[in-house]
């Protein structure tokens, strides 16, 4: 283990190996951790390899993709604008943008920043749009109005959402005239000392001590997150990561510097639950919002392809811990890679010795950035299929409003399905329609796709459920 920081003595250090050893996927996973004990980093070290064809390690200093543990971030640059008076949390959002418009118009009338912050805009994920698809903050943001909602789902129920996110780190700009990532650096970043944290896929490329991505053995490709760079395109180290979770649990005052940048009040609205997720946890403000053992604990998961990290503080005991790596949380990890890394250091923080009675809360119940199957095989069909009957009546250009255009064409009896720079062959399924093997967010999926004909049995519309929880497929309509 490589460490920059340890004041919790051998023992600690023996707990964290093996916690790791205990759930890591694959030998040499790399993974750094810092550890905060009464109100003070006591521990932080890295263990494994940063880049596995060059046995570079992890130390306390290695700059990982944090994913959705960006969203924390988004919520606090809002929330100090909310204490000086230029923004309402529950001033609807149409009257800071007034071109926001969503497919219900009652909807986008009332929806707030509360209702985007505490993921209960009513609308479903969507995440191919944002992750497959060409396009730019600005051009998802006048797309969302062509996006189905769930019935009945705004301001009741807990839908997940990164492209909402989107839309609040587009409103600072709008109204202020300084980009997301400006302000999130002048008013966060700087004053904490968190000069090692990083936006973009090239400033993470940039920076020597970084650390590749891997689902097991396997380097796969970073991604820049640009477009929805509010909701998950943060890159940082577990020092600096510290330096942040040191902010909640210093009560908004800067270590750096001893000021206040932000006030006590503020920081407890961010970890005040607002959304029930229905699993004994809420979400609050870009944080999830739950207990160990009926103290408070205060978390986020972050998946970007290849990475996965937990950051965590408990408010009432001066506790945080922060595990950062690059392996893919892939199914089989879900709720052990890297959560049980942390339980086991809460548990021996809060008993002095390793109990195995603590528990944290799971994962979002509707998937949290949804990892996905290992790449490593692509699955097939289940059955054999029947041929393709008449593939020319399948072939042709298919839009819709939000997703913009697919193309099926065909080579002899195959179709393929294109989708701006990416192409997949269709396969038959036995059950009717096709599937595609879709690799995307550091796994392999099988989207159905089906066709409907008209009443003289034209091929009219093409429909693709892109993500398992997307209510009905979206419509492509052929051109």
């Amino acid at each position: 283990m490589e460490l920059n920081c340890s004041l919790l003595g051998p023992g600690f250090e023996r707990v964290v190996e093996e916690a790791i050893h205990a759930v890591e996927p694959v030998a040499n996973a790399g993974i750094a951790i810092a550890v905060i004990k009464d109100g003070q980093l006591c521990f932080a070290g890295g263990v494994g390899l940063r880049d596995r064809s060059h046995g570079k390690k992890v130390d306390a200093h290695t700059c990982f993709a944090i994913g959705s543990a960006t969203k924390a971030f988004t919520s606090m640059a809002i929330s100090m604008h909310v204490e000086e008076g230029n923004i309402d949390l529950n001033v609807p959002v149409k009257q800071y943008l007034p071109d926001f418009k969503m497919k219900d118009t009652a909807v986008a009338n009332q929806m707030t920043l509360l209702d985007i912050l505490s993921h209960r805009t009513g609308l479903p994920r969507n995440d191919a749009l944002w992750y497959l698809g060409p396009f730019s903050r600005s051009e998802l943001f006048y797309r969302l109005q062509y996006l189905d909602l769930v019935p009945g789902a705004f301001g009741n129920a807990f839908l997940y959402n990164n492209m909402m996110y989107m839309v609040a780190g587009n409103l600072l700009e709008n109204l202020f005239g300084t980009s997301w990532e400006d302000t999130v650096k002048a008013r966060i970043l700087d004053p904490l000392g968190m000069t090692a944290t990083c936006f973009s896929l090239a400033d993470l490329l940039d920076r020597p001590n970084h650390a590749k991505a891997y689902v097991r053995q396997h380097e796969i490709p970073l991604k820049d997150f640009n477009n929805i760079g509010p909701a998950g395109e943060i890159n940082s180290t577990a020092q600096d990561m510290a330096k942040w979770v040191l902010l909640f649990l210093n009560k908004g005052v800067a270590r750096i510097s001893g000021a206040e940048i932000i006030s006590p009040a503020a920081l407890e609205k961010m970890y005040t639950g607002l959304t029930d997720i229905g699993d004994g946890t809420k979400y609050g403000l870009g944080w999830i919002v739950g207990a160990i053992d009926g103290k408070r604990l205060v978390f986020h998961q972050g998946d970007a392809d290849g990475s996965a990290a937990y950051v965590s503080f408990m408010p009432d005991d001066g506790l945080g811990v922060v595990v950062l790596t690059n392996q893919h949380c892939t199914p089989d990890l879900i709720d052990k890679w890297p959560d049980q890394i942390s339980t086991r250091i809460y548990d021996f923080l809060l008993n002095d010795q390793l109990t195995g009675r603590v528990k944290i809360p799971r994962r979002l119940s509707n998937g949290g950035d949804a990892p996905g199957a290992a790449p490593a095989v692509a699955a097939g069909p289940a059955a054999a299929p029947p041929p393709i009957q008449s593939p020319g009546d399948y072939t042709g250009m298919f839009s819709h409003p939000a997703y913009g255009d697919i193309t099926v064409s065909r080579s002899a009896g195959d179709l393929k399905l294109s989708y701006y720079s990416s192409s997949w062959p269709l396969h038959p399924s036995p059950t009717g329609g096709f599937t595609f093997d879709l690799y995307a967010f550091g796994a392999v999926r099988q989207p159905a796709v089906t066709f409907s004909r008209t009443a003289t049995g034209d091929v009219d519309t093409l429909g693709l459920l892109f993500d398992p929880r997307l209510i009905v497929p979206v419509p492509f309509t052929k051109r």
